[in-house]
């Protein structure tokens, strides 16, 4: 992109018609150059502040990001945890409450066979009673407590068994129970959001240091970058300085030739017209004597009736014998 001229900044040319610089121009050129180069300086350093800015602010971002997906992560772990702690409950109950409803139903059905059995052995006995031998009888009634004995016996091994694995699923339960709570204690949960506390503590600690470890070295980068302004407003100055003094010894020397040429040209007319004053004396006495020489004078007159001295007067300027001197002034 090149630079509209102006005013004052032409270049300059010799009688020749070669251009040539001069030292304002030549400084005014090097100032240009200078504020060029600090403007495209500045303006680079300018976008490396705006990019590590730009830079810090993603960083922090992410990190706060980060920090609270890694947060809802912990909170969504810990609602699984608690959901399948809760499922797990539940499903052990179900299976508790399906085997306790299958012991309730064989006992309804057991008591069922044994009510039919009793009426069938009551029946027996009563035929055997119609029939009256006590011999029969005595047989039934040692076989009924027989029975009866074996059934108590069975009774009590299943009761027993029922109880203890009762117990198990009270103590599996209890268990389980325990854990849910010592997992989601207060002091557990209390632990875990001062960890996660102490945990952003120690980030916000982090940034701010590094916070103030970048504000540090931005203040050393800007009085370094004042320093570098001064010196180079410093060297600016001292170049308009020696412009302005180029300009003024420039401006000096330029009258000084001026008056010198004046000073020629004044001479030069004076010689000129002590020339043209010659000259137009000169051709002045040339006409007077021109006009002198085309007339007869009274002492170089012959006699009118000559033809001879009728002819010199009429066709010659000069008489035949001019006189001394005459021939120079021509």
């Amino acid at each position: 992109m090149t630079e509209t001229p102006k005013e004052g900044n032409e270049p300059t040319r010799n009688e020749g018609g070669k251009e040539f610089t001069t030292k304002a121009e030549y400084n005014r050129a090097l100032v240009r150059q200078e504020n060029w180069s600090t403007a495209e300086q500045m303006r680079s350093e300018s976008k490396q502040g705006e990019d590590f800015i730009k830079e810090r602010q993603r960083v922090h971002t992410q990190q706060g990001l980060s920090r609270q997906q890694a947060a809802a992560v912990q909170m969504k772990k810990a609602n699984e945890s608690l959901e399948a702690h809760r499922e797990q409950n539940l499903s052990l109950g179900r299976a508790v409450y399906e085997e306790v409803a299958g012991w309730r139903a064989g006992a309804k059905q057991q008591k069922e066979e044994w009510s039919a059995y009793g009426k069938a052995v009551a029946a027996k006995m009563k035929a055997a009673e119609d029939r009256g031998p006590a011999a029969a009888v005595a047989a039934l009634s040692a076989q009924k407590k027989s029975i009866a004995a074996e059934t108590r016996r069975d009774d009590e091994l299943k009761a027993k068994a029922r109880e203890e694995l009762k117990a198990q699923q009270v103590a599996a339960v209890k268990e389980q129970v325990a854990k849910v709570k010592s997992d989601t204690a207060d002091q557990v949960t209390d632990n875990a959001k001062r960890y996660f506390y102490e945990q952003r503590l120690a980030a916000a600690s982090e940034t701010k240091q590094q916070q103030q470890v970048w504000e540090k070295e931005r203040a050393i980068n800007k009085e370094k970058h004042q320093e570098v302004q001064k010196l180079r407003r410093s060297k600016a100055k001292s170049a308009r300085v020696g412009g302005t003094k180029s300009r003024q010894d420039l401006a000096a020397q330029r009258q000084a030739e001026a008056a010198s040429v004046r000073e020629a040209k004044r001479k030069l007319a004076d010689e000129h017209k002590r020339m043209m004053q010659e000259h137009y004396t000169h051709r002045a006495e040339t006409v007077k004597g021109v006009i002198a020489n085309s007339f007869v004078q009274p002492s170089e007159s012959l006699d009118p009736s000559s033809p001879t001295s009728s002819f010199y007067s009429v066709t010659n300027i000069r008489s035949p014998s001019p006189e001394p001197g005459t021939a120079d002034r021509t």
